[in-house]
């Protein structure tokens, strides 16, 4: 990936997102702020989409992320979901049931799936989400967004909240989850390192394998 400039902001969109910002970060040498992934983004904003419905509110009246993996260990931070200045469960006192929350992480995870079985492709939707973030850093905009990035204390690429300006990662924000989203947050970072190691590990072996056939 050299040579590369030093102001380089570096945006991965393509699956899986997560490892493959991790690897760009690692092998283009620029600082973690400046390497970032789609991540969730786009996984928020279907559940943004589906809580509007269900609250008769408009999708920019709601803060909710999912976070962690974008993919099949990802998770809803409800504990930090409010619409307007209310606390989701304020908001919906009658509605946020167990099977509530199942239901909307099931729509949520699932929705990619359905659009590709009904139109083909998501090309749209991660185009349009692609574009925002591009806008976020050109006009540096300091926009908050779940966005994968390197956490140094899980030591793996996911998603979670942060400004995003022109230089990238301007600084993540602190977000409020319960005992059982930090489970899940960590469960997450170990089957995301887990990958990591593995592909390390394989690439490692092409190496030595490389110099040997060299030296042959």
């Amino acid at each position: 990936m050299s040579p590369i400039s030093p102001h380089t902001i570096l945006l991965l969109v393509a699956n899986p997102v997560d490892i493959l910002t991790y690897f760009a970060q690692k092998m283009s040498g620029l600082p973690e702020s400046q390497v970032l992934g789609t991540g969730t983004s786009l996984d928020s904003a279907r559940l943004r989409g589906i809580l509007a419905q269900k609250a008769d509110v408009a999708p920019n009246s709601i803060d909710a992320y999912v976070l962690g993996e974008h993919g099949d260990s990802q998770f809803i931070a409800w504990s930090s979901i409010t619409i307007g200045t209310a606390p989701l469960q304020l908001a919906l006192p009658e509605t946020v049931t167990p099977d509530f929350k199942s239901e909307i992480a099931t729509h949520t995870r699932g929705a990619a799936a359905s659009i590709i079985a009904s139109k083909g492709c998501t090309a749209y939707g991660i185009g349009n989400i692609a574009a925002s973030i591009c806008k976020y850093i050109l006009f540096n905009t300091r926009t908050v967004r779940p966005i994968s990035f390197y956490q140094p204390d899980l030591g793996c690429c996911l998603s979670m909240p942060a400004v995003i300006g022109r230089k990238g990662i301007v600084r993540a924000i602190p977000v409020i989850l319960d005992e059982t989203e930090k489970a899940d947050l960590q469960d997450c970072a170990r089957n995301l390192r887990g990958i990591i190691e593995g592909a390390e590990k394989e690439m490692e072996g092409e190496k030595v394998l490389e110099n040997a056939l060299g030296k042959g």
